[in-house]
């Protein structure tokens, strides 16, 4: 069930109502940095708004590149939300080969491992 979408992304109930997806469109190549943590908060405040503990964001259409303060904007602000209010998992779709170049993160605060 969709319950938000707009050019750069949508928001959708799945598997039962029990995972919010998060899908990423082609025109995330036009965002500014802003619109990206628009998008990122709003997402959380539908966990939040639904109680959701299952997350899973779609990011094989993502075109937007990420500035180097992404990583401490989201384990100082974004995380925070989802572990206070007990998300489970977190998941991503990445396009083909796109895990390879990654990195674990593990962050000071015990609320969610990167991997």
């Amino acid at each position: 069930m969709n319950i938000y979408s707009n050019s750069l992304f949508s928001f959708d109930l799945i598997q039962n109502g029990k995972v919010l997806n998060f899908t990423w469109t082609d025109k995330t190549a036009e965002m500014s940095y802003e619109d990206f943590q628009e998008a990122c908060s709003n997402y959380a405040g539908f966990v939040i708004e639904y109680g959701i503990k299952q997350l899973l964001v779609d990011t094989r259409l993502f075109q937007f590149a990420l500035p180097e303060e992404f990583l401490s904007w989201r384990e100082e602000k974004l995380n925070p939300r989802y572990h206070k209010k007990g998300v489970k998992k977190f998941a991503y779709l990445m396009p083909t080969g796109a895990a390879s170049s990654l990195e674990d993160i593990m962050p000071t605060d015990g609320s969610f491992a990167t991997r």
